[in-house]
């Protein structure tokens, strides 16, 4: 075996490092877009039980914008747009088995009609025109993003590895708390958010947590789905 053959099979198997480390790199940056590999969807969500919302309160035409996007800060004044003036609003939301806490303001719509989204993706938001979380019906809905634009992936991340029976606690103004369960999630195309019954504000009370999911496809306005998370209150 001579030395130059040696030699060459070196230099051929430290380029073969080289591209799988470049490959590597690669599919590191796309799992923070994708995400890990993720488990099915599972469990129903309870429906409205009327067919008309309340156009008094507005429900957000799209998705919510994109993790780079800076919202407007929404008002604390109208905290009690849910109507339920009597209910606290939520200040904390945690799920403990996944480890996951991040405080929560109120968000309300955006003038192009999204939702609208902290911009840290440490904190996420209470849209304010829903029920606050422990009110007699509806869905309390609770948004944030999935990752930010230079700055990691956003705290509802976690939602992607949640299982049923999952508790979720939200600390209200004033200390007290109210237990959920998870009991479902589900993949909804951005388009058909509004109409998915994740914003409705009768039939039995929930928690719904909203966040981005995959594709991510930048070219075509970035996630092209939202993941929606379903909560019921907890016994007891």
């Amino acid at each position: 075996m001579s030395t130059h053959g040696t030699e060459h099979r070196r230099v051929l198997g430290v380029a073969a490092m080289f591209v799988a480390a470049l490959l590597c790199g690669t599919i590191i940056v796309v799992a923070l877009r994708e995400g890990p590999a993720r488990s099915a969807d599972f469990g129903v969500t309870p429906a409205a039980t009327t067919p008309s919302p309340d156009r008094t309160r507005p429900v957000p035409t799209r998705v919510p914008p994109p993790p780079w996007s800076t919202a407007a800060p929404a008002d604390p004044a109208l905290s009690g747009g849910s109507g339920q003036v009597d209910v606290p609003p939520p200040q904390e939301l945690s799920l403990p088995r996944l480890g996951l806490r991040a405080p929560v303001g109120p968000v309300g719509v955006t003038d192009d009609g999204q939702t609208e989204v902290p911009p840290d993706p440490d904190r996420v938001g209470w849209y304010r025109f829903s029920p606050a979380p422990g009110s007699s019906a509806g869905s309390s809905v609770i948004v944030g993003h999935v990752d930010a634009e230079g700055r990691g992936l956003g705290v509802l991340n976690g939602l992607h590895e949640v299982r049923p029976g999952d508790r979720v606690l939200v600390r209200r103004e004033g200390g007290s708390t109210v237990a959920y369960e998870i009991t479902a999630r589900r993949t909804v195309d951005k388009e058909d958010l509004a109409d998915s019954g994740a914003f409705r504000r009768d039939g039995p009370p929930v928690l719904t947590l909203i966040t981005c999911a995959g594709p991510y496809l930048p070219d075509n306005g970035g996630y092209q789905n939202n993941l929606v998370v379903t909560a019921a209150e907890a016994p007891g």
